[in-house]
């Protein structure tokens, strides 16, 4: 798959780069993460968008520390852990609208903040997005060429019977439902904040590509490499996993029958702009 050389730069720099990070207890790996995001985007303006969702390791200390040397690149929100479960999906939402209002940045990307996801793959997912060959573009456990190491076989056939649930469900045209290294563009950033959300924890990765697919926007995705951290067994709960299965069956029938409810906001302003279209 073509790609744009490493430590390249992108055509039409103002076009902008809005990194959406959720982290928790990262300081082993900020630094090195944010060190490789700088060297692999040099040249092209971004920001990263960090969201701790209340860790005690000294991530939010080393942050702050960065951010006055960084050239305003680096923006910070703490929140307070209040549940057991992860609330990625949430982090999420919070960085995408505080993109949408705080920046011009035409490229959302999503990734982790424990380098599971490699720096070194932005270009290629950016390039994607430049070249006007997708909406959405995904880094794929599933796609040929894609490799995954350093997860445990129990782990990795969890997730792909999970995956293959997803696809059965939902849709096949996608592979990799779970992959939270994701490239999107402002548009469809957008679309996403217009509608309600259901899912704080991680299955709004696939909530929201169930709502972009309905609404006809254009998913590919590229082989990636992904690398597992500490991503054992004795993590995942049956609970976790029938909440999840549930989840699953009730967005897929918002995807093929009951359709993403829109915010009353995004609705008023709909209106709003068709008003004034109609009276030009």
């Amino acid at each position: 798959m073509k790609s744009l050389a490493r430590g390249g730069t992108i055509p039409n720099e103002g076009a902008g780069v809005f990194i959406v990070l959720p982290v928790l207890n990262e300081i082993a790996n900020i630094g090195n993460l944010l060190d490789k995001i700088e060297a692999e985007l040099a040249g092209v303006p971004f920001t990263v968008g960090i969201l701790d969702d209340g860790s005690t390791d000294g991530t939010i200390e080393y942050v702050r520390e960065r951010m006055p040397g960084s050239g305003r690149r680096l923006h910070l929100i703490c929140r307070k852990k209040t549940m057991r479960a992860s609330q990625r999906g949430s982090a999420l939402r919070v960085l995408m609208l505080w993109g949408l209002e705080n920046t011009s940045h035409e490229i959302f990307v999503e990734m982790d903040g424990d380098l599971s996801h490699r720096p070194e793959e932005l270009l290629t997912g950016i390039g994607l997005i430049r070249e006007g060959r997708c909406d959405v573009a995904i880094a794929s456990k599933y796609v040929e060429g894609s490799r995954v190491i350093n997860r445990p076989w129990g782990r990795r056939m969890v997730s792909k019977v999970c995956s293959y649930a997803v696809r059965t469900l939902i849709s096949p045209a996608v592979r990799d439902y779970s992959n939270g290294y994701r490239f999107y563009t402002r548009a469809a950033a957008r679309l996403a904040a217009e509608h309600a959300y259901r899912y704080g924890s991680p299955i709004y990765l696939s909530e929201v590509l169930a709502l972009w697919m309905r609404h006809g926007l254009r998913i590919e995705e590229f082989q990636s490499l992904y690398v597992g951290r500490n991503e054992g067994l004795s993590k995942l709960r049956v609970a976790d996993l029938v909440k999840a299965a549930i989840a699953v069956f009730e967005i897929a029938s918002r995807y093929h029958v009951l359709g993403f409810r829109r915010l009353p906001a995004a609705v008023e302003g709909a209106r709003e702009q068709s008003s004034a279209a109609g009276g030009k």
